[in-house]
């Protein structure tokens, strides 16, 4: 049925035979899921097929992690569930954990039983077992292999959608912005105790946003909620990848995790011990991290570790324990500081009223960058390397300038705003890290004016373009694995322009040029305070809301 394939639900059911808290290694996880979506919302439930086909695609590809081994779960377990569900209009995220322990877990609880063990006997016998799995087997026809999944299993995930909005932009037809809601639900089987037992374990909400065409802007608002669920998967205590440290040499240590379990260049642990105080509790005491400098290929060689690099180091010796500390791979970068800005005085054309400046202006114009940092360390194996996308505003202060009262009242002060791409590359010594940065871009002197005429209301924006290039040094210490701040200092190289142009919403043609533009040199000296976050997640990927405003 439509309703029931066209419903977000992922259920990936985690094989352990115990709650794994506190582990000082990670054992690989067997995961079952149901290949559908489930939408929980008649908000949700607005997409076409293709766009259901993607989301499913899209989740299974990105939380399928490389630390799980995965096995289909066979519908018949979940055909209550799917109508309790599809005869509700709307649920939310914890509605839908009660009602997946009211229809889900009953016939999940009655397999279990038949793995419980005889607790004086430890086992139950081969023959007992497959009688009872023959039974139930027949009794909810799945198959013997199927149910021996459910009774190895001890956790069950349900990523969920609860809302999926689409917005036309005003400004233009052409651009859509999508905004996803949903969550993450974790139930724990415990199989502990003589009769077993589904408990909810915790519930997690994202949101995702897209902007550009519709398709674009629907698949990268999916991307982004995708990857804010697989850093939430990695977060869950019994889900990070752990192991005891077998090498140390002064700053690098070395453990039994690589490839085969996802690990990647670049990527940071904590490094610790595991205390168990007297009341049975058990806790990770930090005393430092690190990040990978070499993964191990343990798909081709068993034996084979990774290495990795302190950043603040404690008194480290084998048999203490790496637990992994999941982000993104995007970094924050924002940079608060002064830029060199030239502007020759002159008349810039404003409806009603010009904006004369009437000193040329030298001086440092204070403003910020703020950049997005892709960690390309992964894909090229080469450390601490990223490419970065951002943006850059400033204010020339003490600019000035004059006008009539009606142009001061509707018209912004000039300001300067641009964009740019670029790479960075770092290296760390201990908690210090040293930078070097190339971005490009452009750089906009901009004003910008509201007024009515009649009754239609207009926005009237005048500009000057130019395009060029930035170079930055950096100096920056590692507050905490996730934030750093430091210094920048740097170079711009911006030709003068004689660029113009000239914009009013709703279109009409504008002719007001003259030879009075003021000319604008932004090459120059830039320093400032830098500060650098490591995110969970986020509302929106800024390489992919810089593609859609360009046209994608």
């Amino acid at each position: 049925m439509r309703s029931v394939t066209a419903a977000l639900l992922v259920i990936l059911i985690l094989n352990s035979s115990q709650i794994l808290f506190a582990q000082d290694r990670y054992e690989r996880k067997s995961v079952s899921y149901i290949n559908a979506l489930w939408l929980a919302t008649p908000e949700a439930r607005a997409i076409d097929d293709q766009q259901v086909a993607f989301m499913l695609k899209t989740i299974k590809r990105t939380i399928e992690m490389p630390r799980f081994d995965y096995n289909p779960l066979p519908d018949a377990l979940t055909r209550d569930l799917a109508d309790a569900a599809n005869a509700r209009k709307k649920l939310t995220v914890d509605e839908l954990a009660s009602l997946m322990q009211k229809s889900l877990m009953p016939a999940i609880v009655e397999i279990l039983k038949g793995a419980i063990p005889e607790r004086g006997a430890e086992l139950v016998s081969e023959e007992r077992k497959q009688t009872f799995m023959a039974t139930k087997a027949k009794e909810l026809g799945i198959t013997l292999e199927e149910i021996e999944k459910v009774m190895n299993s001890a956790y069950i995930y349900v990523p969920v959608l609860t809302k999926l909005e689409r917005k036309q932009s005003k400004k233009d037809k052409s651009k859509y912005t999508y905004t996803i809601e949903g969550g993450i639900i974790w139930f724990h089987l415990d199989m502990t105790d003589d009769e077993p037992s589904v408990d909810l374990k915790v519930s997690q909400t994202t949101l995702s946003k897209g902007y550009g065409s519709d398709r674009f802007a629907y698949e990268s608002a999916v991307e982004n909620f995708a990857r804010n669920l697989k850093i939430a998967t990695q977060e869950i205590p019994e889900f990070r990848l752990s192991m005891p440290i077998s090498e140390v040499d002064d700053g690098t240590i070395a453990f039994k995790l690589g490839t085969k379990e996802g690990v990647k260049l670049d990527d940071c642990y904590f490094v610790g011990e595991w205390v168990e105080y007297p009341n049975g509790d058990k806790k990770f005491e930090r005393s430092g991290w690190v990040r990978i400098g070499r993964v191990g290929n343990n798909l081709k060689d068993k034996t084979a570790k990774s290495s990795a690099r302190a950043v603040k180091k404690g008194s480290w010796t084998p048999g203490m324990a790496v637990v992994e500390h999941p982000r993104l791979g995007i970094d924050i970068a924002f940079k608060p500081g002064v830029f060199y800005t030239k502007i020759t005085k002159g008349r810039i054309p404003i409806f009603y009223g010009d904006i004369n400046l009437t000193e040329d202006y030298e001086s440092y114009a204070p403003g910020f960058d703020i950049d997005a940092q892709y960690n390309l360390a992964p894909a090229t194996g080469i450390s601490q390397l990223f490419f970065l996308v951002g943006g850059n505003f400033a204010w020339p202060a003490s600019l000035e300038f004059e006008s009539n009262e009606f142009t001061m009242l509707t018209a912004t002060p000039p300001f300067i705003w641009g964009f740019h791409v670029g790479a960075l590359k770092k290296a760390y010594i201990g908690r210090v890290a040293f930078s070097m940065e190339a971005k490009a871009g452009m750089r906009f002197m901009t004003v910008e004016q509201d007024f009515t005429f009649g009754l239609t209301e207009y926005k009237y924006t005048v500009k000057n373009n130019t395009a060029g290039a930035h170079f930055n040094l950096g100096f920056e210490y590692a507050a905490t694995p996730d934030f750093n701040i430091g210094l920048f200092c740097g170079y711009r190289l911006f030709p003068v322009s004689e660029v113009w142009t000239q914009e009013i919403d709703p279109f009409v043609e504008v002719h007001s040029w003259d030879e009075d533009f003021p000319d604008i040199d932004h090459s120059g000296a830039a320093f400032g305070l830098y500060m650098h976050y490591s995110p969970p997640a986020l509302t929106f990927d800024p390489l992919s809301l810089l593609r859609g405003a360009l046209g994608e």
